[in-house]
């Protein structure tokens, strides 16, 4: 039977609730003690307002969540569910963040209420409404809109040419913008990263028999949305971790190419084999996260190892050029420098 059919046959026996203990209802012959649910009923509505959050965030992690109905969820038709980023539809935490305010409070009249042996419960569902918490904020650094667009600014940084006298300065500038927002974005997932372990730590730290005695989310859904969460979080990580890499070798180009300009010709080929061997490790974490890379991610994981080969094939071809002017090839350094401009431009069309 569902609260509001109980409620329903309830309503002419004049059910009244105080906030005292209990309450005495008089009849003709006797007396009737009923003791007062306060707390029970805050507890349930708690766990109910939690249940939303984690019924909502499943549509993002795409697990399923089965939860006792008996839990008073006062789920609203204008609620904000959770979304997969490539639905096009943008995560709002605010709602979930209205929730777990509402479901603490709750929380805390339950914990005024209700006996000394039910403190273990308010405890535990404290805990889930912290690891939802955390689950709230993964979900929307995975689901960031701006993550898109990231990925493309930096791409596009290894399109532009420092050593071109008309793009040099605002080639040199995408750089530094790109190293910026790796970095940024690098620091959100790494606080994911922490958020997650925190949480996963926590849900590993339940009491079985008490959690199942309540009615929250399935345990076992529970862990799976965590290990969905953490999947993609993995595969933002590959990706800035690659790109990171990729650009640390294209400062060691640059470097090269001016030392060449200079006609320090050892110095050039040095630099170069550095750029080359970031390259090959920039191209290596790339493709290492290509297999298990999430669905919004599959196209820059592919134009990000794109460009890791044909830098690698670029740097090369400078480095070769590099040893032939040591040597006073100009024929053979003048071809290899075609070879590895060529490589670039390949690199620049991989976005295409």
């Amino acid at each position: 039977m569902n609260r509001r059919q109980h409620l329903a046959q309830l309503g002419g026996v004049g059910l009244v609730a105080l906030s005292g203990c209990l309450d005495t209802i008089s009849g003709d012959e006797t007396d009737v003690v009923v003791a007062d649910r306060t707390g029970q009923r805050a507890l349930d509505r708690a766990i109910g307002r939690l249940n939303e959050i984690a019924i909502e965030l499943s549509a993002d992690t795409g697990t399923d969540t089965d939860t006792d109905t008996d839990a008073d969820a006062d789920t609203t038709s204008n609620s904000t569910a959770a979304t997969d980023p490539s639905s096009g539809t943008t995560f709002d935490p605010d709602p979930h963040h209205d929730r777990l305010e509402s479901a603490r409070s709750l929380l805390d009249t339950a914990a005024g209420e209700l006996e000394s042996d039910r403190q273990a419960d308010v405890d535990l569902v404290r805990d889930y409404a912290d690891v939802l918490e955390g689950l709230v904020s993964v979900t929307a650094t995975v689901t960031d809109d701006e993550l898109e667009g990231e990925i493309e600014d930096v791409s596009a940084a290894f399109e532009t040419d420092p050593a071109d006298e008309t793009t040099g300065d605002a080639a040199t500038d995408d750089l530094d913008d790109a190293r910026d927002t790796l970095e940024n974005r690098s620091g959100l997932i790494g606080d994911a990263q922490a958020l997650l372990e925190t949480a996963t730590q926590t849900v590993d730290g339940f009491d079985d028999s008490r959690y199942e005695s309540l009615p929250t989310v399935d345990r076992t859904q529970l862990g799976d949305g965590l290990e969905a969460l953490e999947s993609v979080l993995d595969s933002q990580a590959v990706l800035v971790s690659g790109y990171d890499e990729l650009l640390t070798g294209y400062d060691d180009l640059e470097t090269g190419r001016d030392r060449f300009a200079d006609d320090e010709y050892d110095g050039a080929e040095t630099a170069f084999l550095d750029a080359k061997s970031s390259f090959e490790a920039g191209t290596e974490t790339i493709e290492s996260g290509s297999d298990s890379a999430s669905t919004e991610l599959v196209d820059a994981f592919e134009t990000a190892h794109c460009q890791g080969e044909y830098l690698q094939t670029a740097a090369a071809e400078f480095a070769a050029s590099a040893a032939a002017a040591d040597d006073r090839d100009i024929a053979g350094a003048q071809q290899y420098q075609e070879a590895a401009e060529d490589a670039l431009a390949a690199a620049d069309e991989c976005s295409e």
